[in-house]
């Protein structure tokens, strides 16, 4: 951890000059990619925002800190859906000390006074079609977020499809026992480990997402809190032509995305999987206290991985699948979330783009308009990931990631090599077992840092395409 903390006290200057020393680097935006970098780059002007910035925190604790969670969340040993919604439930109180202002005040959010904190490697934006930084890259300035891919409206069934299409801006937080193994990953920063990439027990991981749209486009944000963001709007990105402008836009936090590492709840996978929600129609005194779960989730049902409905008896419905045993939904969370319940309506959030749409198979299927398919889930999406990377995380035989809406090919639903996806593994075996890579236990951010790295070198051997955050 003391090369980071060097690094870090030495400057951007500092940091910069070394990148650019690197011989190997191909072009000279990669040269100079600074692996500190708390955002973009991009700032408001001050006549158009005076309010806060956030600061990424990059200081990683020297070894792991006990945050007090017990192993099972004290509901019995493992996980089972009897006992799943008083673990989601458990794990909701205990974050909110530490994380609740995020939602509730977000003007005062500051991860490092909360203990929170960001990964090395993705602060920086990239260059856009006409040479200036892309401000939909990297984190933005002002609440440090990610920006996601913009979702057609029509992923959201009536009668909760909005007026318009939807995107969300995320922000993914480690906590103290997880960083300190950031640390050692990346405790050379420009020699990276991967083959140290196993949390510790009890690790937890929070990617908070909002939308950038007024409750009156979609009124399921009724009452929802408001971060600023510094992000081109979804209207100017759907023009045709023309270079992106940040401007100081609303987006209104609407899912916690949880994963916490917990051999003793899930086994199999050493890994549970949880989903919040915002429910306006709930009578909580503040935003936080709206947020319900949606669902938790801690194996693949792999022995479902063969059933083209995985389970389901009919895939377009938007009811509780009772086939499944690894995956809980909390049938009070609001209707509109079942629209984006993953294959088999597995666990997925509404902003994880687990369904598809204009899907090509190998066997000439074709799922467009409203027939949408079903195609990922938190476990699988997440058990793709791996160094060097050589599986979507989508089933699909390439690498490729359109936008929702672009053709996409993926395997044909319960064939062999769709049953990959949905398999159970430990965080510590690579989805692709035969390349000799190293699996990064099911931390996709991990993934896309590594791949900056590689950008930073010139080793486009190692390099993804540039993935939008969901």
């Amino acid at each position: 951890m003391h090369s980071i903390r060097t690094h870090r006290l030495a400057g951007i200057g500092t940091v910069a000059t070394l990148a650019a020393t690197l011989a190997i680097g191909q072009a000279g935006w990669a040269q100079g990619i600074d692996p500190m970098a708390s955002n973009n780059g991009l700032y408001p002007d001050a006549e158009v925002y005076s309010g806060h910035f956030v600061v990424a925190n990059l200081d990683y604790p020297d070894a792991p800190v006990d945050n007090g969670w017990v192993p099972g969340g004290g509901i019995g040993g493992r996980l089972t859906k009897a006992t799943a919604e008083a673990y989601a439930r458990a794990l909701f109180e205990h974050i909110a000390p530490s994380f609740r202002k995020i939602v509730d005040n977000p003007d005062d959010w500051d991860p490092a006074a909360a203990g929170w904190y960001d990964l090395v490697w993705s602060g920086q934006g990239s260059p856009g079609a006409d040479g200036a930084t892309d401000p939909t890259s990297g984190r933005e300035a002002l609440m440090n977020t990610y920006t996601g891919q913009i979702m057609p409206a029509a992923t959201f069934l009536p009668p909760f499809t909005p007026s318009s299409p939807v995107q969300n801006h995320a922000v993914i937080y480690y906590d103290a026992t997880a960083a300190a193994m950031l640390g050692q990953v990346f405790g050379n920063i420009y020699a990276p480990r991967p083959d140290l990439v196993q949390f510790p027990e009890g690790s937890i991981v929070i990617k908070a997402e909002a939308v950038p749209m007024p409750d009156s486009a979609w009124p399921v944000l009724d009452g929802a809190a408001t971060w600023k963001v510094y992000r081109p709007s979804i209207a100017q990105q759907m023009q045709p032509h023309g270079p992106l402008k940040a401007e100081v836009i609303d987006a209104h936090p609407m899912q916690l995305s949880i994963k916490i590492k917990d051999t003793v709840a899930a086994p199999e996978t050493g890994w549970v999987f949880l989903g919040f929600v915002y429910d306006s129609s709930s009578k909580g005194e503040t935003p936080w206290q709206r947020f319900v779960p949606l669902g938790i989730m801690w194996g693949n049902d792999p022995e479902l991985a063969s059933d083209p409905t995985g389970g389901d008896p009919d895939p377009t419905d938007a009811e509780i699948n009772e086939a499944l045993r690894e995956t809980w939904v909390n049938p009070a969370a609001p209707a509109f979330v079942r629209n984006t319940l993953g294959w088999g309506m597995r666990l997925a959030g509404p902003m994880d783009v687990a369904t598809r749409h204009n899907v090509l198979t190998p066997s000439g299927q074709r799922f467009t308009g409203p027939h949408h398919l079903r195609a990922s889930s938190c476990l699988s999406c997440h058990g793709a990931s791996e160094f060097p990377f050589t599986a979507n995380l989508y089933p699909s035989p390439n690498q490729h990631f359109p936008h929702d809406g672009d053709p996409f090919l993926l395997y044909d639903p319960g064939s062999q090599d769709w049953q990959r996806w949905f398999q159970n593994r430990r965080g510590d075996k690579p989805m692709s077992g035969n390349i000799g890579g190293h699996a990064l236990d099911y931390d996709m951010a991990i993934m896309f840092a590594l791949s900056n790295f590689n950008a930073a070198i010139g080793n486009d051997t190692y390099v993804e395409e540039k993935f939008d955050v969901h």
